[in-house]
C-alpha cells in the first residue's frame, strides 16, 4: 500500500511541474497579443504610406486627376488702365502617388510681375524646403500662399456699365492631358466674406478646367505643332460697376451739359451771338468731360458705350447750332412766329434724340 501511495505522490508532482512549465509560455503569448492591439496610430499610418508607395503606378487612374483649389481673400489693387490687378490668395494641390509632384511643375500663365511675386510654401521640412504632406491612402497635399500681380485684356465696350473678371490661370509645364488633368476641388467656388474691391460690386467666383494646346512645337523637331495639350486651371472673380454710382459720375455731367445746350432754343433768334456762344461752350465742355473719362480706361481700338454717348452729344450740339442759323434767317425775314415754332419743335426733337438715343445705347450694351 505504501508503494501505491508513493506512486500517487510522484504522479501529482509530475503534473504540477508540467503546469508550471506551461505557464510562462501562456503569459508570453498574452503579452505579445496585447502589444499588437495597442500599436500607435502613427505606426499604422506609416504602414499605409509604405503600402501606397509600393503600389504599382499602373493601378492609379490614367490620366492622373490632380485636385486644384484657390481661395482669394484680398485684392489690394485693381488698375483697369493697365489691365492688371494685385491678388492675395491661397493655392493648393491634392493628388495620389509619389511618382508625380504637380505642386512643383506648374506655372502661372497670366502673371504680370514675376519678380515681385510673394510665395510662401505652407508645408516645409526643418530646413524650410517644400515637403509634401501625406494625407494617407497614397494622397499627397501641398498649399501655397501667393501675392502677385496678374492681368489680362479687359473688355470695356459697355463702360461705364461693364463687368469684368479678375483671372488667375495656371498650367502644368511637364505633364500633358494624357498623363494628368486638373480637377476643380471642392470649396474653390467659395467667396471670402471679407473680400472687397473699392468701386466694384463682387458678383461671385468661378473656377473651371480647360484644355490648352499650342500651335507650335517650341523648337522641338521631335514633336508636331499642337500635338501636346495641357490642362489649364482658370479661376475668376466676377465684378461689376455700381450702376447708380457710375451713372452719376459719367452720364449725369454730359446730361447736364446737354440740357444747358438746349436752353439756346429758348433764346430768341435775334440773339444769335448768345446762342452760338452757348453751343460752342457746351461743345468744349463735352470734349473736356470725355477726355477726363477716357483717362481711367486702358488703350483700346474700339469705342465704348460712353464714347457713343458723347458722339451723340456732339451730333445734338451740331444740329442745335445748325438750327440756330436757320432760325435766325427765318427771323430776319420777319417770320418771328415761325422761328419760335421751329425752336420749340427743335427743342423737343433734340431732347428725344439725345435722351432717347442714350437709353437705346445703354439697352444695346447691357
Amino acid at each position: 500500500m505504501s508503494a501505491l501511495f508513493r506512486l500517487a505522490v510522484a504522479s501529482l508532482c509530475l503534473l504540477a511541474a508540467g503546469a508550471r512549465a506551461q505557464a510562462p509560455d501562456t503569459e508570453a503569448e498574452t503579452r505579445s497579443a496585447g502589444e499588437v492591439d495597442a500599436a500607435p496610430r502613427a505606426e499604422a499610418a506609416e504602414e499605409t504610406e509604405e503600402a501606397a508607395r509600393s503600389q504599382p503606378p499602373g493601378e492609379l487612374p490614367t490620366p492622373r486627376p490632380v485636385y486644384v483649389g484657390m481661395y482669394i481673400f484680398h485684392v489690394p489693387e485693381f488698375d483697369l488702365s493697365t489691365n492688371s490687378y494685385l491678388v492675395d490668395f491661397y493655392l493648393w494641390f491634392r493628388w495620389q502617388g509619389d511618382d508625380i509632384d504637380p505642386s512643383s511643375t506648374f506655372e502661372f500663365m497670366n502673371l504680370v510681375s514675376g519678380w515681385d511675386l510673394m510665395a510662401i510654401t505652407v508645408y516645409t521640412d526643418d530646413e524650410g524646403e517644400p515637403a509634401i504632406e501625406d494625407l494617407g491612402d497614397g494622397w499627397r497635399y501641398q498649399v501655397f500662399h501667393y501675392q502677385g500681380r496678374f492681368g489680362h485684356a479687359f473688355d470695356i465696350r459697355a463702360y461705364p456699365f461693364d463687368s469684368q473678371e479678375l483671372v488667375v490661370m495656371l498650367e502644368d509645364t511637364d505633364l500633358v492631358v494624357d498623363d494628368m488633368v486638373y480637377v476643380v476641388d471642392e470649396g474653390t467656388n467659395t467667396l471670402h466674406p471679407g473680400l472687397e474691391i473699392p468701386g466694384w460690386d463682387i458678383d461671385g467666383v468661378h473656377a473651371e478646367v480647360v484644355e490648352q494646346d499650342y500651335p507650335t512645337n517650341f523648337g522641338d523637331t521631335r514633336r508636331a505643332p499642337g500635338a501636346d495639350r495641357y490642362s489649364r486651371f482658370r479661376y475668376a472673380v466676377r465684378v461689376s460697376r455700381p450702376v447708380l454710382g457710375y451713372a452719376a459720375t459719367t452720364l449725369l455731367p454730359i446730361a447736364i451739359v446737354m440740357l444747358i445746350t438746349l436752353v439756346m432754343f429758348l433764346i430768341e433768334s435775334k440773339y444769335f451771338e448768345g446762342r452760338m456762344g452757348l453751343g460752342i461752350t457746351s461743345l468744349i465742355s463735352a470734349v473736356a468731360l470725355q477726355l477726363t473719362a477716357a483717362g481711367d480706361l486702358p488703350a483700346n481700338g474700339y469705342l465704348v458705350l460712353l464714347d457713343h454717348v458723347y458722339n451723340l452729344s456732339y451730333a445734338v450740339i451740331f444740329l442745335s447750332l445748325a438750327e440756330s442759323v436757320i432760325a435766325v434767317r427765318v427771323y430776319d425775314r420777319g417770320e418771328v412766329e415761325r422761328a419760335r415754332r421751329l425752336d420749340l419743335f427743335s427743342l423737343a426733337a433734340m431732347l428725344v434724340l439725345f435722351f432717347g438715343g442714350t437709353a437705346i445705347l445703354i439697352a444695346l450694351h447691357l
